[in-house]
This record gives structure tokens, sequence and C-alpha cells, in this order.
């Protein structure tokens, strides 16, 4: 591997941004990558950036070579949505593209630079091309889970119908990953295998900083429930409608006084919950955590794996989640955190953390301890080297074949000449 090869980093999340489970995964893969080799980024995103994309030249620390904006492109025509059907290379099935210019300056860019990470499939069909040599792809969200794993949620017989047949479209599309780019980095062990568990797929979970300070922990009285995530996001909307609607009530009935504190982007739309406080986007969750009796994860949508558990692990805040919630980590119901995915069982979890302290307290340390080992993002760095070792020795592997056979070539050629002559 060159001392410090050139590596470009594509994705949609402005570093600079409020935090996120996406940004945050996307600025300590970017931190880790900086030490490996240096580092550009290239944003691009469905919506335009709130700040001068001329003058913009540093993103999160990290030199920027361009940002861009996708374009929404007309309806498809009747052959197209055949394609979309059909034939698993076809990429445009999201109407969503980049122009001409902006795709020609990302090919320069990729043929610049040493490796190429991509951030979300989505990102990369966007730019309309199959074969990314020297490649990663973060696909921290399996589209085909992400569908599969709505089927349960939808209200409808249609949907639900719908659902199963983008989930079959999608694993037809996953099957030719490996084909596209060079290797493949996943949240899970169970991600991994879904995709075919070869060795160019690398799992690399979501993880949290180790907390600075320990905060000690001061659960308030009346207790409070919170809950932590952007609420533009449509697995942490369904799931905390799912709460607000079918357990709160009955936490209520048992605990009239408890607050459900809602911490993250757009909260306001629950303004209605009883007993609820809104508290939007907080830079310091270390604090507001502290006071917290439980975290809540009650996701039924979506994929990947959520930084909200990791997050209350570091903070030694005891959890209660859906088995979909802790999806991907590797932790045992009653263990590091209580799993429930009915309403009912989801409610006397809480209720039990609420109303046995002690208990809730020592699960929350033994998922700490587990935290420390596994999950932050420091322990993680080693797993990074090793994506990008595995590539750049193929490319230089690929390099070498390429020199060989040229110089054969020229051999060859030489040879016939003099015979000729």
């Amino acid at each position: 591997m060159n001392a410090r090869p050139k590596i470009l980093y594509l994705t949609t999340y402005d570093l600079d941004g409020p935090d996120n489970g996406g940004t945050l995964r996307n600025r300590h893969i970017l931190r880790h990558l900086s030490k490996i080799g240096d580092v550009n980024v290239l944003l691009a995103s469905d919506f335009a950036f709130d700040f001068d994309k001329t003058t913009k030249k540093i993103i999160g620390g990290f030199p920027v070579v361009d940002i861009i904006q996708f374009q929404r492109m007309g309806k498809l025509s009747l052959y197209e949505r055949m394609l979309n059907q059909f034939d698993p290379h076809f990429l445009n099935f999201d109407w969503t593209r980049v122009r001409n210019g902006d795709r020609d300056h990302l090919l320069h860019q990729c043929a610049a630079h040493d490796l190429v990470w991509i951030h979300t499939l989505r990102v990369a069909n966007r730019f309309d091309r199959w074969r990314w040599p020297a490649t990663v792809l973060d696909i921290d969200d399996v589209p085909s889970s992400q569908c599969r794993n709505s089927i349960a949620a939808a209200e409808t017989l249609f949907g639900k119908l719908r659902l199963w047949r983008q989930t079959a479209l999608w694993r037809r599309r996953e099957r030719f990953l490996l084909d596209r780019f060079e290797a493949l980095c996943v949240c899970s062990d169970a991600d991994k295998k879904l995709l075919g568990d070869d060795n160019r797929i690398f799992v690399l979970p979501n993880g949290f900083e180790v907390p600075i300070k320990t905060m000690e922990r001061k659960s308030a009285v009346p207790p409070r429930i919170g809950f932590v995530g952007n609420f533009r996001h449509p697995p942490n909307d369904d799931g905390l409608r799912w709460f607000a609607q079918k357990i709160w009530p009955e936490i209520l009935r048992r605990q009239p006084g408890a607050r459900l504190r809602l911490a993250g982007a757009e909260g306001e739309k629950f303004s209605g919950i009883p007993n609820v406080d809104i508290l939007g986007w907080i830079a310091d969750m270390e604090n507001e955590m502290a006071s917290w009796n439980l975290s809540i994860v009650p996701i039924r949508i979506g994929a990947g794996t959520r930084v909200k558990i990791a997050e209350s692990f570091g903070r030694k805040c005891p959890v209660v989640s859906t088995a979909l919630g802790a999806y991907g980590y590797d932790v045992t119901n009653g263990l590091e955190l209580w799993l429930a995915d009915s309403p009912r069982d989801f409610a006397a979890k809480c209720l039990r953390a609420l109303e046995n302290p002690s208990e809730a307290e020592a699960m929350a340390a033994r998922a700490y301890k587990k935290f420390l080992r596994h999950w932050t993002w420091n322990a993680l760095e080693e797993r990074v080297e090793t994506v990008v070792e595995s590539v750049l020795k193929k490319r230089e592997a690929w390099r070498n074949i390429s020199r060989k056979n040229f110089e054969s070539l020229q051999r060859s050629r030489t040879v016939l000449a003099q015979k000729q002559l």
C-alpha cells in the first residue's frame, strides 16, 4: 500500500450539520480514513445546501472537491418501467440522477484517487455507473431488509404485497453488488450473510464515542423516558407514533407523573402527546440522558443498526427496544437491555425499568462494559484499515498484472520487429 494513498469519500451528509446516526457514521469513518491516507470529500444531495458551494472548501475538517445536487428526472417511460422490473442492471429506478457534467467530474476524481469510499447504494446508483473499480460501498442500510422489515407495519394488504415485490426486486439487484464494487461494508454479521458471506464483505458496526467524562446519573423524579433521533427519519417517526398510541397510555396509567422526553429535529409534530417534553436538537446529550430513567428504541421498520443503542449503552442508560431496534448488536434480552415487540410487553418492560431502578442500572452497567469492548469508534479503527488494505492490495495486484502484460507485449513486438528485419 502507498504510504499516503489518495482517498475520495462520496456522501450525502453535511458533516458540519447536526448529529444523527448517518452523520456520526460518516464523520468517524472519515476520521479513521484520514489516518491512512489523504482524504477528499465529494458532497451530493437531493436538496440544495444552505451554504455557498463556491466558497465552501472544507466540510467536517476535510477538503471538498465538489458539491452537487441530484436532479429529479421525468417519469419513467414504459420501456424503463419494464427494465426496472426485469433487468437487475437498471440503475435509474428512483428517477434521480446527476447532470452529465457532474458525472464526468466524478469519473475524473475517481481516476485521480487510489480508493473511493461511497456511503449508500442509492448515491452510487444515481451516478449511473455500473462498475466502480477500487471502490468500497458502505451499505449500512441493506435495501431489501428495509423493505422486508416494513411489511409487518404496513396497514393494508396492497401495501404488504407492494413491499414483498420491492423486497424481491432489491434482493435480485443485491446479488450483483460484488460485481460492481471491490468491497462492501455492512453493519452486522446478519447483513453480511444476507449479501452472500463473501470475504470481500466487511462488518463495520455503528459505534459511539467513549464519553470524555463519566456523568453521574441522576434519574429524575417523576421518572423520565427518553427517545433520541431525527423525526424526519421514517423509522423514528413510525416508532414514536406506535409507542405514543399503543404503549404510553399504559405507562401513564401506572406512572401518571412520567415524562416522555423527545430529543431530535421535528419533535414538534408530537406536541399533542400527554406529558411530553419537546427538546429539539440538543448539543449536550450527555447531561440530558443522565437524567433519564430509561431510553426507548421502539423501531418497527428500517434496516441497518441504530446508533441510539450504542449511544445509550455508552451513557449507561437502561434500554427497552424492539428486536429490530437492537438488530445487529450481539445482545441478550434481560442481560444488556430488554427486548419487546408487542405493545403490552413493551409497556411491561418499561414499567419494570421504572419500578426496579437497581435492576435497570445493573443491566446498563453490563451493557457499558460490552460497549467498551465492541462498539466504540476507536475499537472499529482496525476494521477500517483492513477494508482499505484489502482494496488497495487488489488494485496494486491488477496494476502489476497490467504492467507485466504490457512489458510482455512490448517484448513480443520487439522480437517480431527484429524477425522482420
